[in-house]
């Protein structure tokens, strides 16, 4: 089951086909709207049971802050997931405190926090299935999906498989 507090939610479009006119200009000269992509919907990753953010992962979050910065009107939901260990109710929560935690940074480096939406799957759609440590450190992870608007719409688009 996924909850979020987004409402207004159209439809998921891939990345792939989304046109990016939310971010109309790039966090470097010469960048172009693929590589802005590709930073947009970069994982971050957490240690088993924990919610805090690594110095990887606080790397990867300030990578998105420049993107932010250079397009005003871009709007992101980030979805935090879990491995398989646990319960369904604690995996739904260890998932938004670690969606929360991503959010807490972008808003400590100046993003409005009316532009971030969190969401939790707990353990639902595992990136790696499977036993062993190898697979659980790749599915402890925050997504990050964006929302777009266009003629009064809000559109989600979500990194393709």
């Amino acid at each position: 089951m996924f909850h979020q507090r987004t409402t207004r939610l159209a439809f998921v479009l891939p990345f792939a086909v989304l046109p990016f006119a939310a971010c109309n200009s790039s966090p470097q000269p010469g960048a172009s709207s693929a590589a802005v992509l590709t930073t947009m919907q970069a994982l971050i990753h957490f240690a088993n049971d924990q919610a805090d953010l690594s110095d990887s992962a606080k790397a990867i979050l300030d990578e998105k802050v420049a993107i932010f910065r250079a397009n005003p009107a871009l709007r992101i939901v980030i979805v935090g997931y879990a491995s398989e260990p646990g319960t369904v109710a604690y995996n739904l929560a260890l998932g938004t405190r670690r969606a929360e935690a991503a959010k807490r940074h972008l808003v400590a480096q100046g993003i409005s926090p009316t532009r971030i939406e969190i969401g939790t799957r707990g353990k639902g759609q595992l990136l790696v299935e499977g036993p062993g440590e190898a697979a659980a450190a790749q599915n402890r992870r925050d997504e990050f999906k964006l929302l777009i608007a266009f003629h009064d719409q809000v559109y989600l688009a979500s990194p393709q498989p």
